[in-house]
């Protein structure tokens, strides 16, 4: 008597439904072309063309230019087969999908490679009355022989699922590392050229120019807790590599009330006069957050008009102190998974604590902050259609929220994944920072490294991406998940990560004699610079900024 597994069973189900749709099987190809950033956030009454012209996946029509397929099962199909997909190797996935028998539905497409069980690759929110447009990805850790990408109905009920315009792009790691390193060079680096004239405006030519970065552009930070307070390694430690800050739990609920009426605010007080001392930019964190958990224990059994009262007050003690202080605020945190003042307050709470947070700090930017949107797409609560959907909402509502906040608390990373997702969010043109990113302890301090310095990496070169930070603040026990530095701030493998890709993402001494036409030209990473310029006995000095821009910065000076 023949047995299967449970996952052999599926597998032999979705390889027999394929064929029973007709599909054309097709073996993997070399990539060709440059990554696509392309992404879609509104739904649209036909599906845009395939990108990459399909990729991998063809359809037996060669003709159909879209490749309608359809299922009426809505659970494992339609599916497509691959053959001899390789480890290591980053294949990004999108499609078009449409719905019949529900007016929307949260569809997740799958991959089952071999017979090791299926991942999520990418979700979309999917409607009946327009086409809605799935983009996702993922690395093997295997290579496989056949692989089966397959589209869910995440809550089973029975519908058809009309998919179109599918696409399936391999790329190497080194093509991957080429195309960040492209985006960094276009959006975090700009050419500038120095023009050295003496007093009659004549060319200088074979003067000594040194140009030296004083300060970055791009936000790069971590948190910080109580304990920086007094530690003055710590402090020397933390301005020499991050401009930008936030406080893990000081500017918290429970922190600056702990009960009704008792304001502390002395620690957070003394946290921001640090770093308004060596500027460093620093973010609210956070208003409200919707966890129960989370919320002060005098606050859980307020009636609802007693709540209101004092989620009010907390809004004025709180923004009315640090006006102006703050670059950002999160106003709501993780409101997705949660909804304590939702549940009491009514739908529109977060509206309103929107409004009036805008109204107490107008120059502040005004965040969402959810976990699970980039780290995975497992988490039906957080989809990035899901976050779109609910940033809209509370835009339409009359909210004035100008961030989109992602945490960034991964597990193993799925680079396309996280790639894909920005993409998405970035349709919306509005900043988007990471706000918390960490490794989970459950991995080893290497392995941690590793995962670190791949998240890093893609978000730092994802042109959509403003500002990045770490969830690292230091205590004598460690820290949450993921510590940059032990006690005695030696470096973990972590920290070595962080340090070398500062060092990177920096200019280096840039020096050199001016050309025949008295100029000398470099490549700077965006931000502040001194220049100096020698010839004969005569040295002179400069200031001047590299902002973002396609064309080269030109300097004059003169000696």
């Amino acid at each position: 008597m023949m047995s299967f597994s449970l996952h052999a069973v599926r597998y032999l189900v979705l390889y027999w439904m394929l064929l029973q749709c007709g599909r054309e099987l097709v073996a993997a190809v070399p990539p060709d072309g440059w990554y696509d950033y392309t992404a879609y956030t509104d739904c649209r009454g036909q599906p845009e063309p395939a990108l990459y012209n399909g990729g991998i996946l063809r359809f037996g029509n060669s003709d159909d230019p879209t490749g309608y397929r359809t299922t009426e099962t809505g659970v494992f199909s339609p599916a497509f087969v691959v053959y001899n997909l390789n480890k290591t190797t980053m294949y990004t996935f999108s499609s078009w999908v449409k719905l019949e028998g529900a007016s929307s539905a949260l569809i997740t497409a799958r991959l089952a490679p071999d017979n090791a069980g299926a991942r999520c690759i990418g979700t979309v929110l999917a409607r009946s009355d327009c086409w809605a447009f799935l983009k996702g990805g993922f690395v093997l850790d295997w290579p496989t022989q056949t692989s089966v990408i397959f589209f869910q109905n995440a809550d089973k009920t029975p519908m058809k699922i009309t998919v179109a315009s599918g696409s399936l792009q391999p790329f190497t790691p080194d093509q991957w590392s080429m195309h960040q390193k492209d985006t960094i060079r276009k959006r975090r680096k700009r050419m500038a050229t120095i023009h050295v004239a003496d007093q009659q405006g004549g060319r200088v030519v074979g003067a000594s120019v040194s140009v030296r970065q004083t300060s970055k552009d791009f936000p790069f930070g971590s948190a910080i807790a109580s304990t920086i307070l007094g530690n003055q390694a710590y402090q020397k430690w933390f301005v020499d590599r991050f401009n930008a800050a936030v406080f893990e739990d000081e500017l918290k609920w429970y922190s600056t009330e702990p009960m009704s009426g008792q304001l502390r605010f002395d620690v957070p007080d003394q946290m921001l006069a640090f770093v308004r001392s060596h500027r460093v930019m620093v973010r609210g964190h956070n208003i409200f957050w919707e966890n129960q958990d989370a919320t002060p224990s005098w606050v859980k059994g307020l009636s609802p008009d007693d709540l209101r009262a004092a989620v009010n007050g907390r809004i004025q003690n709180l923004m009315t102190r640090y006006r102006g202080e703050f670059a950002h605020w999160d106003v709501n945190n993780e409101m997705l998974h949660y909804n304590f003042y939702e549940q009491r307050l009514g739908a529109n709470a977060s509206v309103e604590f929107f409004s009036v947070a805008q109204d107490a700090d107008p120059l502040a930017t005004l965040f969402m902050n959810e976990f699970n949107v980039i780290e995975t797409c497992d988490d039906v609560s957080s989809t990035v259609d899901t976050y779109v959907a609910r940033l809209k909402d509370l835009r339409a509502g009359g909210a004035v929220l100008e961030g989109i906040g992602l945490e960034g608390h991964f597990l193993k990373p799925n680079i396309p994944l996280m790639r894909a997702v920005l993409d998405k969010l970035a349709t919306l043109g509005l900043p988007i920072w990471f706000t918390e990113i960490d490794i989970s302890n459950r991995y080893d301090a290497q392995t941690q490294a590793v995962y670190l310095e791949q998240v890093l990496r893609e978000a730092y070169s994802h042109p959509a991406v403003t500002g990045v930070m770490l969830w690292t603040a230091l205590h004598p026990n460690g820290c949450y998940q993921m510590c940059l530095t032990d006690w005695n701030l030696n470096n973990l493998p972590v920290g070595d990560v962080v340090d070398r890709l500062l060092q990177e993402w920096q200019t280096g001494q840039a020096a050199g004699p001016t050309d025949a036409h008295g100029a000398y030209s470099f490549s700077g990473f965006l931000g502040e610079y001194i220049v100096s310029v020698t010839y004969a006995n005569s040295t002179s000095q400069a200031t001047f900024s590299l902002s973002p821009g396609d064309e080269t910065r030109h300097i004059n000076i003169q000696i």
